[in-house]
């Protein structure tokens, strides 16, 4: 039997300020910064090649802030898991902006069509498998 005195790992990371709200927070906090530079390049200056350095910073800044908010309250799996979807949640948002954006200024293509046109296939495929593995590698 378990003395209650006794300090458990949930108060540890409790504690320490972690929990699983605060890490999904904390992500979504660096997917929003993500996907607003990511809007601006795209939208604003027409960039394509940087936009794969901007979807590597942005999974790197989820995976880390996943990672912070987290503090000892998620497993490495758990954290992997949610910083993957913010980010991938994150890319489909920012393109899919900017193709509405793209619409409003009197494009007509599909968004398929608009990417591959506007971007070409493995660009986006690209931003996608890189991002993701940085978002990886950042919150384990």
């Amino acid at each position: 039997m378990t003395d209650p005195t006794e300090p458990t790992a949930t108060d540890d990371a409790s504690a320490q300020g972690g929990s699983p709200r605060r890490a999904l927070a904390m992500g979504i906090l660096g997917a929003w910064v993500g996907t607003i530079v990511y809007l601006i390049l795209a939208i604003g200056f027409s960039f394509s090649a940087g936009l794969i350095v901007v979807a590597v910073f942005t999974g790197r800044f989820i995976g880390l802030f996943v990672r912070a908010g987290a503090a000892g309250s998620l497993s490495s799996p758990a954290r992997v898991t949610l910083a993957v979807v913010i980010f991938l949640a994150s890319m489909a948002i920012s393109i899919l902006a900017t193709w509405l954006a793209a619409g409003m200024e009197g494009g007509v293509l599909p968004i398929g069509q608009y990417l591959d046109e506007a971007y070409g296939t493995p660009l986006i495929s690209l931003e996608f498998m890189l991002g993701t593995l940085m978002a990886w590698w950042s919150a384990r």
